[in-house]
């Protein structure tokens, strides 16, 4: 670990005069110092003990002793503190006490824990990643050549059929529609991940179907607009990797906004209203950010000097600051996930909560402290009510505290980010607090009024349109049929639905049954700072 500057203030393990202390001014008994989050053993008799808070920020100060009674604990300001308990704002410095009763040699113990958690908690999302469905050779256990021959719609082939193809790599994508129509042959995969432009159904490899949310195809039916048809057409990422998406327009709606509620008339799920509100933030030029810690270096942090060490201070003063100072939650980009993620992957959720304990560094002096705090955030991959929980990412570091009881950014160099565990692999790329936005994303036709007008939580509740029954929603062949492309291009499906036949829907399966309709969930998205 690396050593810093000597600070002033007592050195732990020796005996110091508290002059400041009312209860001890006129008697100026010498206290022996505690350090924070550590102990002082074979203590005797009655006596006075001190440990000193660096923070203003406040938090739980727990003294307790092996033999005897904690009495008279103080603050700073000589006021008396229950201990155990929440010592406020502002009320950094020296807490005293006194060990009283004990019948042998003692140990006197503390303990300082702070909690924080904005006032609302930022609700859970999908991230609806932006790269369509795709056929593509196995990942582990394939033949190495390309099996399936057909293709079907506007799909796209990406390797010759008979060739080879590495593991992984995608065979046939899909074209500017966002459907994937053609179906694997053995030797082949479909990996399917739900997007904003998806059909009402998809099939399995076995043709099975499953139902499928598709908040663009029902909001385009709901206000008359193209918008699915200009995702599909406009954002497709053509990349192997799954992880961009949604997730910026995600976690910032997630702060702003109520969780939503849709109103009864809509027909869409509570997932699918979260997705409109997705695309609504998703674009970064719209979001007007106040403070921030930018442009962290990866790492990972590790213990001794690295390109991390320098921005610990302003990561833990963000922190503290917003999400304990003024409970409000922040914008993150987290980075990737254990165990294979990368450096440049890109992770935005809302930091919400964490749980933080300090001890003091031995050989420096009270100011400087180690921390371990665990990092709450909203899960991105939350959908139909599966992967619900928080992420939790837990950092170690150290650092140093002003007299003000603020992290003193002065002096970065003194600073030691020591680990990341968890649900992590790296420092975050970024941390911001985020004023506002202007809610207006890449589609057109997302509107924040329309939005909310299917929403009951964000403003929908006063508008009489939604409040009857749920339309019957129309699959993409039927309701797309003959419509442009927006932008240009032509026709949507050049096929049409003539006498009700569904080119999407080629096998002649019912498209509205509910048989054989299935679920499923899964990843993140994109943001890269200030």
């Amino acid at each position: 670990m690396r050593i810093g500057n000597r600070l002033g203030g007592a050195m732990f393990g020796l005996v110091v005069a508290l002059w400041g202390t009312s209860a001890l001014a006129q008697s100026a008994e010498q206290v022996a110092a505690v350090p924070l989050g550590g102990s002082l053993g074979a203590r005797e008799g009655e006596r006075y003990y001190g440990v000193y808070v660096p923070t203003r920020f406040g938090g739980e100060l727990t003294i307790t002793t092996s033999d005897g009674k904690v009495e008279e604990l103080k603050g700073p300001d000589g006021a008396a503190r229950v201990n155990g308990q929440e010592i406020g704002l502002d009320r950094q410095g020296w807490y005293t006490f006194k060990v009283t009763g004990a019948k042998k040699p003692y140990e006197v113990e503390t303990k300082f824990v702070q909690t924080a958690h904005s006032k609302k908690k930022p609700w859970n999302f999908y991230y609806w990643p932006t790269k369509a469905d795709a056929l593509h050779e196995p990942w582990a256990g394939g033949n190495g050549r390309v099996d399936t021959f057909d293709l079907k719609g506007d799909d796209v082939r990406l390797v010759t059929p008979g060739g080879y193809v590495e593991p992984g790599k995608d065979i046939v994508m899909a074209g500017p529609n966002g459907l994937l129509e053609t179906r694997p042959s053995p030797g082949d995969e479909l990996t399917w991940f739900p997007n904003l432009y998806d059909d009402l159904f998809g099939y399995h490899p076995d043709g099975t179907m499953f139902e499928s949310p598709a908040p663009l195809l029902k909001y385009d039916q709901l206000f008359g607009t193209p918008a699915r048809a200009w995702e599909a057409a406009n954002t497709q990422n053509h990349d192997v990797s799954r992880w961009p998406g949604h997730c910026l327009g995600g976690a910032v709606a997630s702060i702003f906004f109520e969780d939503p509620i849709p109103a009864p008339g809509t027909g869409m799920s509570k997932d699918e209203l979260k997705a409109l509100y997705a695309e609504l933030g998703e674009n970064h030029l719209n979001h007007r950010i106040g403070d921030y810690a930018t442009d962290i270096p990866a790492g990972p942090p590790r213990p001794g000097p690295d390109p991390t060490d320098w921005k610990v201070s302003r990561v833990h003063a963000m922190l503290e600051t917003h999400v304990r100072g003024e409970r409000q939650a922040l914008l993150a980009n987290m980075r990737a996930f254990p165990p294979r993620g990368s450096e440049f992957e890109v992770w935005n959720q809302a930091i919400y909560k964490y749980v933080a304990e300090y001890k003091a560094i031995p050989g420096r002096g009270p100011r400087a402290v180690l921390i371990n705090i665990d990092v709450h955030c909203n899960s991105g991959s939350a959908l139909n009510g599966q992967d619900e929980k928080d992420r939790v990412v837990q950092y170690e570091y150290s650092l140093v505290y002003g007299l003000d009881g603020r992290v003193d950014e002065t002096n970065p160099g003194a600073a030691d980010w020591i680990a990341v565990r968890g649900e992590a692999l790296f420092a975050p790329l970024n941390v911001l607090e985020v004023l506002s936005s202007a809610w207006s994303g890449h589609n057109p036709y997302v509107t924040l009024e329309n939005v909310r007008s299917l929403d009951l939580a964000n403003g929908g509740a006063a508008n009489p349109r939604f409040a009857g029954r749920p339309p019957e929603f129309l699959p993409v062949a039927r309701f797309e049929a003959g419509r442009q492309v927006p932008g240009g291009g032509g026709s949507m499906f050049a096929n049409g639905a003539a006498n009700g036949s569904n080119p999407a829907f080629a096998n002649g399966m019912d498209p509205n049954s509910a048989a054989n309709s299935s679920r499923r969930s899964s990843f993140f998205g994109f943001f890269r700072g200030r």
